[in-house]
């Protein structure tokens, strides 16, 4: 397990948090998934280098959704 390195993004009231080995300290916020993800995996690729084993868990992705602007104009002009 010294070697295994778990890195998690999960989102908290509103942002990104990004911990290690499921530890309460945190690594960084951020205010999207895609940043706190490639935190995440630029540390995992760096444990890499020195020869560790790393993994990225991602909880809870974001869902995209290509219309979400456009709604929320149709419906305050419905208004």
């Amino acid at each position: 397990m010294a070697n295994e390195h778990n890195y998690f993004v999960r989102p908290v009231s509103g942002v990104w948090h990004v911990t290690w080995n499921d530890a309460p300290d945190l690594i960084g916020s951020y205010s999207c998934q895609a940043e706190a993800q490639a935190m995440a995996e630029l540390l995992a690729r760096h444990m890499h280098t020195q020869g560790r084993t790393a993994k990225v868990h991602v909880f809870e992705p974001e869902a995209r959704r290509a219309t979400w602007g456009r709604s929320i104009v149709a419906q305050q002009t419905a208004a």
